[in-house]
């Protein structure tokens, strides 16, 4: 998508205010009188769709063991590795572009005892130096689509899997023909900058020596769960200003709308996957 770098991640309505994070991590910790467990933060630190569910589903599908090392791709605030490292006892390199989410990372991994199995990295991932480290699984949560020069992505996680190691992606993909005006603002508002059909999506794949072991298309899953978390959003507004501010709340409730448009109008669909080198 042309030009999509003229826009920042921050653009985004679901990062413009990211105070809010850690004001319901409070609000949470002080209504329960005590330390919220990591499931009890799952609403609150697990930025993709259907939780620690799909974290579960990850560590199942490829195979996350006790001292694997483990590379998760835009981390966020970092609520899959802590539920990784908590429950596997792996060690894991959570990799997020934005400062300020990799700060508020790195603050709840403290506060969860959890920084010696988790290096919270703030980095751009098509730029970073891992200095010959090899991963046993990588991961990435509704990250991949953000990032441009798809097979320059790719040939890094080639060389950065170990050789039987598996990767495990939930990402977008684009399941209609758009307008450059519409693919503009995908890239605004959604930091689109590679939505590409699911066709050519695989094709990138099998290109860049991968080899496509399971594939399940969550289109219909995610726009069940954009409607339910949109619903539940609505009906909890007022407490969302009260816990954070009215510009917060809106600026979700935007985001949560676009989500559950872009999937329920067939513009944009979901793909759980899990690949390994064609070696």
């Amino acid at each position: 998508m042309k030009k999509s770098n003229m826009f920042k991640i921050e653009e985004m309505n679901l990062y413009k205010t990211t105070d809010r994070f850690l004001n319901n991590y409070k609000h949470l910790k002080k209504s329960l009188k005590r330390a919220p467990t990591l499931e009890e933060i799952s609403d609150i630190d697990q930025l993709h769709y259907n939780g620690i569910e799909a974290v579960n589903e990850a560590i199942l599908k490829t195979k996350i063991k006790e001292n694997n090392i483990v590379l998760d791709i835009g981390s966020g605030i970092g609520g899959p590795a802590r539920y990784l490292a908590n429950k596997t006892n792996s060690i894991i390199y959570a990799v997020e572009l934005q400062k300020s989410l990799n700060d508020i990372a790195s603050e709840l991994t403290n506060n969860y005892k959890l920084e010696k199995n988790i290096f919270h990295i703030n980095a751009d991932i098509l730029k970073y130096n891992f200095n010959k480290i090899k991963f046993n699984n990588i991961v990435s949560w509704l990250a991949l689509y953000h990032i441009p020069k798809r097979d320059e992505l790719l040939k890094i996680l080639y060389n950065l899997l170990e050789n039987k190691g598996y990767i495990y992606v939930e990402d977008f993909y684009l399941k209609k023909n758009i307008t450059n005006n519409e693919k503009k603002l995908l890239a605004k508002n959604f930091h689109a900058n590679h939505l590409v059909p699911l066709k050519t999506y695989k094709e990138e794949l099998k290109n860049n020596k991968f080899y496509l072991l399971d594939c399940l298309d969550m289109s219909a899953d995610w726009t069940k769960f954009t409607q339910d978390r949109l619903l539940n959003f609505k009906k909890n507004y007022v407490k969302h200003i009260q816990i954070n501010n009215k510009n917060t709340a809106d600026n979700i409730l935007k985001f949560y709308s676009l989500a559950h448009d872009l999937l329920s109008k067939n513009i944009v669909g979901g793909i759980r996957y899990i690949i390994k080198k064609n070696i």
